[in-house]
């Protein structure tokens, strides 16, 4: 077994224990989510009890939800692509475009890790005040999903999953 293909072989055993981690901890966040404006419901509007906690909670729960939820939605390829560029391309092309978006997406994910990191580092000393803890709890989601999207970016590279044929029915 070559180097690349022991690099490879580690990278995409990594990407699938972090992706279902991710998964099941957005089904996690969604199912929280929908629980707690449920509660808020009854409780603000059938009990007329709001509570304060509730919705930045919810906050968070969504929050975490989607960022952490990117790496999934990029390894699947689920993100809005160019469909008919990459059926149009054969061979070399095909190749060049795939590194080309592979490169895109890298460098905006790392645009979001080091944006996100600064904007949780800005907000370490903010207290939220509902909840007593820090405000960087809410921004560390982005340069984590960031983080575990540029795995699930390389994993969908190097291991693409089979395109699917939309025929529009």
């Amino acid at each position: 077994m070559s180097v690349l293909n022991a690099l490879r072989t580690a990278i995409l055993a990594v990407e699938r224990l972090t992706t279902r981690a991710v998964t099941l901890f957005s089904c996690g966040a969604l199912a929280l989510a929908v629980g707690l404006a449920c509660y808020q419901i009854v409780m603000r509007y059938m009990l007329r009890q709001s509570t304060a906690w509730s919705e930045p909670v919810l906050q968070l729960a969504i929050i975490y939800m989607v960022y952490l939820g990117l790496a999934v939605t990029f390894r699947r390829g689920a993100l809005v692509s160019i469909d008919l560029l990459q059926s149009l391309a054969k061979g070399r092309t095909e190749t060049a475009l795939r590194w080309f978006i592979l490169i895109c997406a890298l460098v905006l994910l790392g645009h979001m890790f080091w944006y996100g990191w600064a904007m949780a580092a800005r907000a370490q000393a903010n207290i939220h005040p509902t909840l007593g803890i820090s405000m960087m709890w809410a921004f560390a989601a982005i340069p984590l999903g960031a983080v575990l999207a540029m795995i699930a970016v390389v994993a969908h590279h190097l291991d693409p999953p089979p395109r699917q044929i939309d025929l529009g029915g």
